[in-house]
């Protein structure tokens, strides 16, 4: 499937003032991950990550905080957000280099391209385990493949 298509609807929603959510279903051998494109174009707001949920899960919780934010709510670095009952999110800044290498964002990056702006600061919203630990290094073994942390700071402080 051709991506032109998809790139220009995207760019058509965001410059009519709706952002839009890229949900990306991994497969069996990685985990899924969403973000949005269009907050920081429409609210000066950083894009917003989720990684290792269910996609389609994902992308409705970054409907409903994308909603937030167009309310007016910032979400940033430290915070915690409790989206449903039992599920609170920590932000953390995602690292440059995840977010201009690699791909991440390609869907996003190339949205942004067509108003030569580059993918702009994002925040990872993370979700801890049953023992309310979140990952904590980006190399971490018992994270890697549920939830791979795109930040170089430590996030259990």
């Amino acid at each position: 499937m051709a991506l032109e298509p998809i790139i220009q609807i995207f760019k058509d929603d965001i410059d009519n003032g709706e952002f839009n959510i890229a949900a990306l279903d991994a497969g069996d051998h990685a985990c899924d991950w969403a973000y949005s494109i269009g907050l920081n174009r429409l609210y000066g707001h950083p894009e917003l990550l989720i990684v290792g949920l269910d996609a389609t899960f994902t992308g409705m919780l970054l409907e409903h905080l994308g909603n937030q934010v167009a309310s007016g709510m910032v979400i940033e670095p430290g915070d915690e957000i409790e989206v449903a009952d039992g599920l609170t999110l920590r932000a953390q800044p995602v690292d440059e280099l995840f977010a201009t290498r690699g791909d991440w964002f390609s869907l996003g990056q190339t949205v942004m391209e067509t108003w030569g702006a580059r993918w702009p600061q994002t925040i990872q919203l993370l979700w801890c385990d049953g023992d309310g630990r979140y990952p904590e290094e980006p190399h971490d073994n018992g994270w890697m493949l549920r939830q791979p942390l795109l930040s170089v700071a430590s996030c259990n402080v």
